[in-house]
């Protein structure tokens, strides 16, 4: 082969591999630095998610950086949590995914499951890897907030 046609792939190469990781570094930069919502557009969607769902669980914030603590999240019977602003709870918190886990109410009983996020969610100590059953007291860790689960 001629030395201009090798010369020619390197550069095309090379230019593949800048747009490759262009592309790794500007998806990354959209996860960390999603749009924040404006305040009153997110205590209007927190306030109106309260007054629906179940009232009888909830989560109180026992240790935050990015929620004030002592805040109390009601449970309806399918909440999401993430870093999304379409999640039910929104977290800050860069170890947050933007849909981080599920909690559910099946037949009064509550569960929580993680949705594939890169940092998982905790139960105590435990890794939740498959739907794990809630009970009242019981400490959840998301990223660097820990709640705990209230049920009436």
């Amino acid at each position: 082969m001629a030395p201009g046609y090798i010369a020619l792939i390197n550069l095309a190469v090379i230019a593949l591999l800048y747009l490759f990781l262009w592309r790794v570094i500007k998806a990354v930069y959209i996860d960390i630095y999603e749009r924040p919502v404006p305040f009153a557009e997110a205590r209007e969607a927190i306030e109106h998610k309260s007054r629906v769902g179940a009232k009888d669980a909830s989560l109180e914030v026992v240790k935050s950086e990015w929620v004030g603590e002592g805040r109390v999240y009601p449970l309806t019977d399918l909440t999401t949590v993430g870093r999304s602003t379409e999640t039910d709870i929104v977290l800050r918190d860069p170890l947050v995914s933007h849909q981080h886990s599920r909690i559910i109410k099946k037949l009064d009983e509550w569960y929580i499951m993680d949705l594939g996020s890169t940092n998982g969610t905790f139960v105590g100590k435990e890794k939740v890897t498959e739907p794990y059953t809630l009970k009242n007291g019981q400490k959840i860790r998301i990223g660097e907030t820990v709640f705990q689960v209230r049920m009436k």
